[in-house]
């Protein structure tokens, strides 16, 4: 009895040291595992935060350069605007100046007739 109980008490401590042992090290590995992993995310947290930075600061810069662009569109199209007035000012000029010429031409012919009945 004492040679079983001896056994048994040697094949329970083994086997609780044993799991104890796992015990405490799937605890370390555990932290040590969740400490990498969040080591891991960080730095790829870190590496996507410094691109989107730097395609927001592309993207401003786009937007600078397309803001400017418009800018120096508007200015034209005011150039542009200002060209296309003085235009239409001298082609209303123009006409007004044809239908004084046409009414001249008119009386001139008018008074040409009247000559030629004289004459004749």
């Amino acid at each position: 009895m004492i040679f079983e109980t001896t056994n048994l008490i040697t094949i329970l401590s083994m086997l609780c040291s044993a799991g104890f042992g796992m015990t405490v090290s799937t605890i370390a590995l555990r932290k040590k595992t969740k400490a990498e992993t969040m080591l891991f995310n960080t730095e790829m947290y870190s590496t996507m935060l410094g691109d989107l930075r730097a395609q927001i600061n592309l993207q401003g810069d786009q937007l600078k350069n397309q803001a400017q662009q418009i800018l120096n569109l508007q200015k034209k199209e005011i150039e542009n605007v200002k060209i296309i007035k003085n235009q239409q000012k001298r082609e209303s000029d123009h006409l007004k100046r044809i239908k004084e010429l046409e009414t001249t031409i008119k009386q001139l012919e008018a008074k040409i007739l009247t000559l030629q009945k004289q004459i004749a």
